[in-house]
């Protein structure tokens, strides 16, 4: 099964839409992974690429990984993460 990657510049957004999706997907065990904030506990607006990279080594399989951003520097950063791995 494919594993989901949301990545958002607020952790507490990034969770939520990972709830919402496991609510819709409860006849299915998604493989979903969160990455998002930056700074103690996450708490600061931002993205990390290590954190984003952890996060599909988490949710990986043959099947891949899907990695959803919210905006702009997310996706700089998840194409940064791709490199690392």
């Amino acid at each position: 099964m494919v594993g989901l990657v949301l990545v958002s510049h607020c952790r507490a957004l990034a969770e939520a839409a990972a709830y919402l999706a496991r609510q819709v997907s409860s006849a299915v065990t998604l493989p979903i992974a969160v990455s998002g904030g930056t700074g103690d506990g996450r708490a600061e607006l931002g993205t990390d690429a290590m954190d984003i990279m952890e996060a599909v080594e988490s949710v990986y399989s043959d099947d891949g990984v899907l990695v959803l951003m919210d905006m702009g520097s997310a996706v700089l950063s998840a194409k940064t993460a791709l490199e690392f791995l």
